[in-house]
């Protein structure tokens, strides 16, 4: 697909400029709020043994991206199902807060991108890997309740990619028969990282998984 670097973001308007700015804008306060509880953290390293939380962290980024190669379905475009790859790391941002969770994630998000990145422009690359990979540190946010930060860190993912989705692969839907843009990327997302986060989920009201959570920290 042929492109040139500013051409695509200079005709955008309407719904399409107002998602991409609401993406921006998710990415601007996922890094707020990494900075602000970095501060914290500075406060409070006695709660939490730095060795241990680099010990966990390569343990889930290690344990996500071999189940990511995992896919129990594949589509075009590289979406994929896989065996619930985001829990651990979800899991991890759970246990040891905001900044280890937000700097895990990004360290996904280049991890995806060594896997095999699906590149069409420079801002949909930004989009597709760093703001919505790094969303699966949202779950550093909702520490007592781990489901519901798997649910809204994976709904937070399929939003970005879903503007994505929207902006960049509007030609793609057409040749399914979708004439909207933004139907084609919310379902195409929906059975995909949608169906991906539904599995997390499951797997996080397991007892077990809630306990080893619980025990990392």
């Amino acid at each position: 697909m042929k492109f040139k670097l500013f051409e695509k973001l200079a005709s955008l308007e309407g719904l399409d400029l107002i998602m991409l700015i609401i993406a921006a804008a998710l990415f601007v306060v996922i890094l707020f709020i990494a900075v602000r509880y970095r501060q914290k953290l500075e406060n409070r390293t006695n709660k939490i043994n730095t060795t241990r939380a680099l010990v966990y962290g390569a343990l889930c980024l290690t344990l996500s991206f071999v189940l990511s190669y995992i896919k129990l379905f594949s589509m075009p475009l590289g979406g994929s199902i896989t065996l619930a790859s985001m829990l651990p790391l979800m899991m991890y941002a759970s246990a040891f807060g905001p900044f280890y969770g937000f700097a895990a994630a990004f360290a996904y998000s280049l991890l995806q991108i060594i896997q095999g990145a699906w590149i069409v422009h420079p801002v949909q690359f930004i989009l597709d890997y760093f703001v919505a990979f790094t969303c699966l540190g949202l779950p550093s946010l909702f520490r007592d309740k781990l489901t519901l930060g798997v649910i809204v860190a994976g709904f937070a993912r399929m939003l970005v990619s879903t503007v994505s989705g929207a902006i960049f692969f509007a030609d793609s839907g057409l040749d399914y028969g979708f004439a909207n843009p933004w139907t084609y990327s919310f379902l195409y997302n929906m059975l995909t990282i949608g169906v991906d986060t539904l599995i997390c989920a499951g797997f996080s009201l397991v007892p077990a998984i809630k306990k080893l959570q619980k025990n990392m920290c």
